[in-house]
């Protein structure tokens, strides 16, 4: 069944609106790797992770991310491996990017770290005009051939980190690959910038709180600042409030099962007019942190 042309063509003005070409998520506060491959490994496990993200239900064609991670340090060196594997699609347009990380941490003394992330890989880009409906039977996108293409994808993050704080910075799409073979557009992948940082307050042997912020950017967008709260009670039960500027709230519940498994969902209520008829996004999360390295002991994490 074909997606009413309007409808499609409103989603992607929003995503365009917010210089947003990469997902958009709310749940990499317990999975920063999302937004910075220097993240790698700074769980002392082999960590997996998968998510899904549902934007703006309601709305025919919207935002529908699907990700899988895995990433973790290498054995007896201060290097990291990871593999992160996405697939978003808004309305007619779709993108997978299956991309490797290398990463390296320097100890600067007292669990603290100074760590640098390398990711690369492939990205497929395609757009499939038949899903449109059109007004005009002689819209020129009617009929034009669907393009398919992969392209080559480069990252680069650099981050801080010790037992209770993180800082640092990431760039996303430095290659700004062009997406398509034509000389009639100049459409192509932004450099994406993130800037990152946040820090956990013991307040007693029960309860703890974590203020945090990203910053992201890109070239001829808005800066679009997302400030978060958490409270982690028992050590077991993480309560997230947030806001996305220009977006609305962030409200996020994420329980740890064990050492080893945690789970989390968020919902996003939407203050944009524009985007005011609909359902609101939900986003759910599953990692799992396998301790392959006995020697190693697996610490409570805070982020």
């Amino acid at each position: 069944m074909k997606k009413p042309a309007v409808i499609i063509i409103f989603v992607l003005s929003g995503v365009a609106a917010s210089a947003q070409q990469h997902a958009l998520y709310s749940q990499y506060i317990f999975n920063l790797y999302t937004v910075n491959p220097a993240y790698a490994g700074s769980r002392e496990a082999l960590s997996a992770n998968v998510g899904y993200r549902a934007q703006w239900v309601g709305f025919e064609g919207a935002p529908r991310t699907q990700n899988f991670s895995v990433h973790g340090p290498l054995r007896k060196k201060n290097m990291a491996a990871g593999l992160v594997v996405q697939n978003d699609a808004v309305g007619a347009r779709g993108m997978t990017n299956v991309s490797a990380t290398y990463g390296y941490a320097l100890n600067l003394g007292r669990a603290q770290q100074l760590r640098f992330g390398l990711q690369g890989g492939v990205m497929n880009y395609r757009m499939d005009w038949h899903m449109l409906d059109y007004e005009q039977r002689n819209d020129p996108a009617s009929w034009a051939d669907d393009p398919n293409r992969w392209i080559p994808n480069f990252d680069f993050g650099a981050m801080y980190t010790s037992p209770r704080a993180y800082a640092g910075f990431s760039a996303m799409n430095l290659s700004r690959p062009a997406l398509n073979n034509t000389d009639e557009s100049d459409a192509r992948l932004n450099t994406h910038f993130h800037i990152m940082a946040g820090k956990v307050f013991r307040v007693s042997e029960n309860l703890s709180l974590k203020p945090g912020f990203l910053v992201r950017h890109t070239h001829g967008g808005p800066v679009n600042l997302d400030l978060t709260a958490g409270a982690l009670i028992v050590n077991t039960l993480w309560i997230t409030a947030g806001y996305r500027k220009g977006f609305g709230m962030v409200g996020a519940a994420h329980v740890y099962v064990s050492e080893k498994i945690h789970f989390g969902y968020s919902y996003d209520w939407t203050l944009n007019p524009m985007l005011s008829h609909q359902s609101g996004t939900h986003e759910i999360f599953l990692g799992y942190d396998f301790n392959v390295f006995k020697s190693r002991e697996m610490t409570p994490r805070f982020f």
